[in-house]
């Protein structure tokens, strides 16, 4: 007696490594964006860190008067520039320290797409 796999048996093993394909792929896709968005997270703690270092040793200057060379010498050790942010579509972000906590801008906007200030996800959090 010959046995053998039906078209149907098939077709639904086929269906089923196809969904959990998708699946996976889609989950893959939402802990890259979560990714991004923490190692942003991240380089602007260490900023906003720098921040607040040079103002403890330099309390009467506004922040807005710091430039990155002077904000650099804060960053932490094995830090030799400002940190380069690339958004969810792989725009180049814009840096601006010259406000506390540091913010990141696409164009003149303000960039998060996590929708929350509070996430530290493309943002200092609190």
């Amino acid at each position: 007696m010959c046995q053998a796999f039906t078209l149907l048996e098939i077709s639904l093993v086929l269906g089923l490594i196809l969904g959990l394909s998708v699946m996976i792929g889609f989950g893959y896709n939402a802990v890259s964006s979560w990714k991004l968005g923490k190692s942003a997270g991240l380089s602007l703690q260490a900023v906003y860190a720098a921040q607040r270092a040079y103002m403890a040793d330099n309390p009467t200057v506004l922040i807005a008067a710091v430039t990155a060379p002077q904000l650099i010498a804060y960053l932490p050790e094995g830090w030799s520039a400002l940190p380069v942010f690339v958004g969810m579509n792989g725009e180049v972000l814009t840096l601006k320290f010259s406000v506390m906590p540091p913010i990141l801008l696409l164009g003149s906007s303000p960039y998060d797409p996590s929708g929350k200030t509070t996430d530290s996800l493309w943002d200092v959090g609190e």
